[in-house]
């Protein structure tokens, strides 16, 4: 059976949703990201899962908005591809739910308008 997850028995698994525990994936981000990453080394591995929030923190003095974008890794180019992305218009906590697809998955940093930013970013899989 195809797209099936096995349990620690060896059974299919029914249709239930796993997730894990957050964890870090960026942290301190007090500015735009200039270029996309070099290669995999910061991402989030997503193999097995469908979806990955980001859950991010974003502080900020004379803020007016910030842009985040998935960015998903294509393997045979070794490229970054870009996804979907979210406008920010206020500080404090904000979630964003991509469908991952088991891919490895990138929060990248592509504007800001203000005066400074601080955004941490966590990430849990399911």
């Amino acid at each position: 059976m195809a797209n099936v997850r096995i349990d620690e028995n060896g059974l299919p698994k029914g249709p239930v949703y796993e997730h894990t525990t957050p964890a870090a994936h960026r942290s301190g981000i007090t500015a735009v990201d200039a270029s996309d990453p070099e290669d995999t080394a910061g991402a989030v591995a997503c193999s097995g899962y469908h979806h990955c929030r980001f859950d991010i923190t974003l502080t900020g003095t004379g803020f007016t908005s910030l842009e985040v974008q998935a960015l998903f890794w294509n393997s045979r180019q070794s490229l970054w591809f870009a996804g979907g992305s979210r406008k920010l218009t206020a500080t404090g906590q904000h979630a964003l739910a991509v469908d991952a697809q088991g891919a490895y998955v990138f929060l990248k940093v592509t504007a800001f308008s203000g005066t400074s930013f601080n955004l941490s970013a966590d990430y849990a899989l399911s």
